[in-house]
């Protein structure tokens, strides 16, 4: 072979490159090989030199058969480059209404398998370079029944365009993730929370493994958003987290007790038991032997549970010791987030019946946060219980314990854009669907920079693509640097107690007071009455 030809293949075979003898380089995905946990994953197809996606990546071996309800074990080896094109498979999902064709919330997961621990990356840095960019892991939302790394509001290139290196991953959902079980314990010696596993083992392949892409495995930010807030807040409280990620971002939940604990061990294990025995699985055998499709069509409560490990103790009682990752924080919630799920009432007369029947003693205390005459006044309150006493109150409360038990800084937000439909769009809950306004989980496509990709598609404006360029700036900037403000950006005022001003998100960008304080104030005294502690600051 002559000189000419060595040197030629030797610039063909060059790391994803087509290289000219003299010319410059033509960046080719096929030839972008980086080597992960388990082997060497390929490209996607439609990376460039600047954007660059590697999507279902397995990162534990299947939790199938005799792994179905255990800890994510190591992941099994394979020879050659995968192709990173395609995304792996969805976890089986719940039937949960709002996650059926025709909601709002609704978005189409893909294929389904039990075999689903993947994750995907996207990523700006240059192929072979060494840069150390911040990294952001994506925990999705769902009702701890739904979701998927795989949904087209978490595409990574929004954020990844910006400078982060983003990974979003599956993990189990429904009885699948969550189910406890005295024999499950017996064989571990706890059972339930696999959903929370499967997320450490996602933060834990990061750190092994996200350098190859660019990523800083000293900067890492798991944000998230509904239930994958609730599991990442345990995340926060979790010893089994600690030095895993650096900074937190919450939307709209979390796992702080209101009204009640979390369910403990001992309870999960006795509705683990009434589980099985319905499924008419009086064995754990028997329960591994039923289709992943009849476990998760059957009822079940899911969500984390105070196993002693993952969870050690009820959230509000370890930030009161002050036991939780001391991280920067930064969480908030939307204006209309109730709009999606049943009205509080619609007429008076309902409004009397539904607080005297949740609230008791307290009615006359809820009433004075929420005055009514008429049933338009009935009407124009009917989603701000739900509003209130759940999707704010959880990060109201989050961060009010934070920043005073934490040393690190708080940032809360508060997001208030209300956008445009296409004639003819119409969902199951609302109609006309203006009527949603800024309704849970509406922010995701504007924070992670996805208006393009949203579901549903809208037709945005030169405003919404404002408020979304500095939303998801002030993200980046946090995973960073642990503050979102930089120049040219409004300043956010740190969250430092209960007179602080929250970041309103939307048409307007500026601080502002915290809205619906009577509401939350109700929810205070309602959540700590029930519970019967006080408020962990």
């Amino acid at each position: 072979m002559t000189l000419f030809a060595r040197k030629f293949l030797a610039c063909l075979g060059a790391a994803g490159v087509i290289a000219g003898c003299g010319g410059g380089a033509v960046y080719s995905p096929r030839g972008d090989v980086v080597q992960v946990s388990g082997g060497a994953i390929a490209a996607a197809g439609d990376s460039s030199a600047t954007l660059r996606a590697f999507k279902g990546i397995p990162f534990a071996a299947p939790p199938v058969g005799a792994l179905r309800w255990k800890a994510p074990q190591p992941v099994q080896a394979w020879s050659g480059a995968r192709a990173g094109d395609s995304f792996g498979a969805a976890c089986v999902q719940g039937n949960r209404p709002a996650g059926q064709p025709g909601s709002i919330l609704y978005q189409d997961p893909g294929p389904q398998s039990e075999d689903c621990l993947f994750l995907n990356v996207w990523t700006g840095t240059a192929q072979g370079a060494r840069e150390k960019r911040p990294v952001m892991l994506l925990l999705y939302g769902g009702g701890y029944q739904l979701g998927a790394a795989s949904q087209t509001n978490y595409d990574g290139r929004g954020l990844a365009s910006k400078g982060a290196v983003v990974v979003t991953m599956n993990y189990r959902v429904g009885a699948l993730g969550f189910l406890a079980h005295p024999a499950l314990s017996v064989e571990a010696g706890r059972s339930g929370n696999y959903a929370l596993l499967d997320a450490l083992a996602g933060l834990q392949w990061v750190q092994d493994n996200i350098a190859a892409f660019g990523g800083d495995a000293a900067r890492v930010t798991v944000y998230s958003e509904s239930a994958g807030a609730g599991l990442a807040s345990v995340l926060l409280a979790s010893p089994k987290a600690k030095g895993l990620f650096h900074r937190m971002v919450l939307g709209s939940l979390g796992v702080m007790p209101a009204g009640a604990d979390t369910p403990t061990l001992a309870q999960a294990e006795a509705a683990g038991s009434a589980f099985g025995k319905a499924l008419g699985a009086q064995t754990l055998d028997v329960l591994r032997q039923k289709s992943a499709k009849d476990i998760m069509a059957a009822t079940f409560a899911s969500g984390p549970i105070v196993d002693g490990d993952v969870l050690p103790d009820q959230m509000d009682r370890l930030f009161t010791r002050r036991e939780f990752n001391d991280v920067p924080l930064m969480l908030g919630w939307n204006a209309d987030e109730g709009t999606p799920y049943p009205a509080f009432a619609t007429t008076v007369a309902g409004y009397e019946a539904t607080a005297a029947a949740r609230y008791g003693g307290l009615a006359p205390a809820f009433k004075a946060a929420y005055p009514v005459t008429n049933d338009a006044d009935v009407q124009a309150m009917a989603y701000a219980p739900m509003r209130d006493g759940q999707f704010a109150w959880q990060p109201w409360t989050l961060a009010r314990a934070h920043a005073a038990q934490g040393k690190a800084p708080t940032y809360l937000y508060f997001f208030t854009r209300r956008p445009d439909y296409h004639a003819g769009q119409r969902f199951n809950e609302q109609d006309p669907p203006t009527n949603f306004g800024a309704y849970h989980s509406l922010e995701q496509v504007y924070l992670y920079n996805n208006l393009d990709r949203s579901a549903p598609p809208r037709p945005y404006t030169p405003l919404d693509r404002q408020i979304a360029d500095v939303a998801s700036s002030y993200l980046v900037n946090f995973a960073a640097s642990g503050n979102p403000n930089a120049s040219g950006l409004p300043q956010w005022p740190e969250f430092t107690g209960p007179t602080s001003q929250t970041m309103e998100i939307g048409d307007t960008i500026a601080p502002r007071a915290v809205f619906s304080r009577a509401g939350l104030d109700f929810f205070d005294g309602f959540h700590t009455q029930s519970l019967g502690r006080p408020l962990p600051f």
